[in-house]
């Protein structure tokens, strides 16, 4: 592979297959379906889903973040639920799955690099409590904390909550949630979210926090 192509995919190693194609005309490829064929029986290229590749350079032995790949896999999404909660130090349990919002309809992606799911999320409150974070490989949008809890609390369907003593029982019970971690809250971010969601859940969540922040 010639420098020009892998100086390219080292900049973008998220690489549709449109770009790839134009990628590789310009670095002088002819018989672009049979190098693409080649790039992946080399290693060099993995198939994330239909149409988008993620590229391993020989040179280069960092891997891209799964964050990263969450981010590029669908969008606009942003990394949430149970995976932000484990980034944010909210829950002890490991989360390999990683798990995100979107305002697109609710998909699944089984990769060699894991699994990749999406949840629905309403654009109105898709924006809100969201931040850039960074890794090795560049930056990434994911849930503040505040954010990740509601995004949680808010998607529980089916889940009867009526009272501050319940959502108690709740986020240490069913989410495991580390209760001294949730004492400097944002909380104009949780009551912002209870307001555009109408949801009394999210209600009930701001109630506890705001006792506990006090």
């Amino acid at each position: 592979m010639n420098e020009v192509l892998e100086k390219s995919l080292q900049k973008i190693p998220l690489v549709d297959h449109a770009t790839l194609r134009s990628l590789l005309y310009e670095s002088g490829y002819k018989y672009i379906n049979d190098k693409i064929k080649y790039m992946k029986q080399k290693g060099l290229l993995t198939s994330l889903k239909r149409g988008v590749y993620l590229y391993h350079s020989p040179y280069i032995k960092t891997l891209v973040s799964k964050e990263i790949i969450a981010n590029n896999l669908l969008g606009p999404s942003y990394v949430s639920y149970e995976y932000a909660l484990y980034y944010h130090g909210l829950i002890p349990e490991r989360v390999d799955e990683v798990t995100s919002a979107t305002t697109k309809r609710a998909k699944s992606f089984e990769t060699s690099y894991g699994i990749f799911s999406y949840r629905h999320i309403d654009k109105v409150l898709f924006g809100l409590g969201v931040q850039i974070a960074s890794s090795g490989q560049g930056n990434f949008m994911i849930a503040s904390r505040e954010k990740a809890l509601c995004d949680m609390v808010f998607a529980a369907k089916g889940v009867k909550i009526g009272s501050k003593k319940a959502m108690k029982i709740f986020l240490e019970e069913d989410l495991r949630i580390d209760m001294d971690e949730l004492t400097d809250f944002d909380l104009e971010i949780v009551q912002r979210y209870a307001e555009l969601s109408n949801s009394k859940r999210v209600a009930f969540l701001y109630r506890v926090l705001e006792e506990m922040c006090r």
